[in-house]
């Protein structure tokens, strides 16, 4: 089924940024290196770029859902086109100001945040709803792809060209992201005269997330598959390499195997939501990804849980383009950024707190097999449960709830 114009547009912009932001995960961290010598002041970048997410996801939802989404992209595109140029010119300093690159890498981690709920609550008023499966599943095979060929890239052309001139080539991506962008052809729903502020903003999205329980119960489990996903996933590069004794070369493989695993998810969702019911799909892949983690108990080779991990990557993929796809038909487009916010903050907030229970686990001298029995069974559980709810129960067609902001 062929996509609309604008669509391609947005899906070109997404690539190139995308493709960008590889190249600067790689090369940062590596420059930073170079120029300090310091292996902490590179985990102390790394720590940084993932603190926005916390401080600015709710008032990416108010953005989105008050301003001209377009235009929304369009500036964050071009802002993190600045930043990132203003990085590399710090950078081929020769006196390093690390204080103020850690201010920069924070204002351009920040634009994410800001912008993802235009990207998502857009993408329902660019394509026709018979399509919006479709469009998720390209939008996410080309985030799988890249996470798959990503570090193999950045991590070539850093060596080849250095890794401030990646930095550079991430800037231009950025701008050429923006300027697809303005061939998008969409028209800005406006709210209505009456102001809100932003604590009113605030509370209606959480009210319509809670309010609509096939939303709500989808965040729920968003954020306990998240929380048992960390608590191994955070320490897998030691599982394979300390637990295990492989090699960091067979470490990368496995994970190669893994990623693998996702693409396939990616091309198997439009079939499976052209067959079943939303609610059926979300539900089942969970329990299959928690088998998948399961099968992982007690192994030892490296193909093996390469693919028993793939099979859980593959169930994951399907249920967040599936869940992703359900959350733009039944919630209202004037109020879709801040669900969308306040959803994705919520499946969040599990990352962090996966991740400590997992170091927690470890540092009490639990072992990592353990750790990852707990975290399939949980998955598993949650899927189970799931399918009780009206999550569960949904065929992707429910009526839109009303919301405060309508009336």
């Amino acid at each position: 089924m062929k996509q609309s114009r604008s669509f391609r547009h947005l899906w070109t912009s997404f690539l190139i940024s995308e493709i960008g932001d590889w190249l600067l995960k790689i090369a940062l961290p590596l420059a930073i290196f170079n120029k300090t010598g310091s292996a902490t002041q590179m985990a102390t970048v790394y720590g940084i770029s993932f603190l926005p997410w916390i401080f600015f996801s709710l008032f990416g939802g108010i953005i989105a859902d008050r301003y001209n989404k377009k235009r929304i992209l369009i500036l964050g595109n071009f802002t993190s086109s600045v930043l990132v140029l203003l990085l590399s010119i710090l950078l081929n300093a020769k006196n390093v100001q690390i204080d103020l690159i850690y201010l920069i890498v924070f204002l351009q981690s920040s634009v994410d945040p800001l912008i993802h709920p235009s990207f998502q609550s857009i993408l329902p008023t660019i394509v026709q709803d018979n399509q919006i499966v479709e469009a998720n599943t390209s939008i996410q095979l080309v985030d799988n792809t890249l996470n798959l060929l990503g570090p193999l890239l950045g991590g070539s052309l850093a060596v080849i060209l250095n890794p401030n001139l990646s930095i550079v080539i991430d800037a231009i991506s950025f701008l050429v992201a923006g300027l697809l962008l303005i061939l998008i052809s969409y028209q800005h729903i406006k709210p209505s005269a009456h102001q809100h502020t932003i604590f009113n903003d605030i509370r209606t999205g959480f009210h319509y997330s809670y309010q609509n329980k096939i939303v709500w119960n989808g965040a729920l489990l968003f954020l306990c598959t998240n929380f048992a996903t960390n608590m191994f996933e955070a320490n897998f590069m030691y599982f394979i390499t300390g637990t295990l004794k492989y090699s960091a070369l067979f470490a990368g493989i496995t994970m190669a195997i893994s990623g693998i695993g996702a693409i396939l998810g990616g091309l198997l969702a439009p079939i499976l939501n052209n067959h079943y019911s939303s609610g059926k799909i979300i539900t089942s892949t969970t329990i299959l990804a928690g088998f998948g983690l399961i099968a992982m108990f007690q192994a030892t080779n490296f193909i093996y849980i390469g693919i028993a991990y793939g099979v859980s990557n593959l169930c994951s993929n399907i249920n967040v383009i599936t869940y992703f796809s359900l959350r733009q038909r039944v919630v209202p487009k004037i109020i879709l950024g801040r669900v969308v916010s306040v959803t994705r903050m919520i499946s969040y907030i599990a990352m962090p707190l996966g991740s400590f229970f997992g170091g927690y686990l470890l540092g009490h001298h639990i072992s990592l097999y353990v750790i990852i029995l707990i975290a399939g069974l949980l998955r598993t559980l949650v899927g189970i449960y799931a399918r009780s709810t009206p999550l569960g129960h949904s065929n992707g067609e429910e009526p839109l709830v009303a919301t405060d902001v309508e009336k």
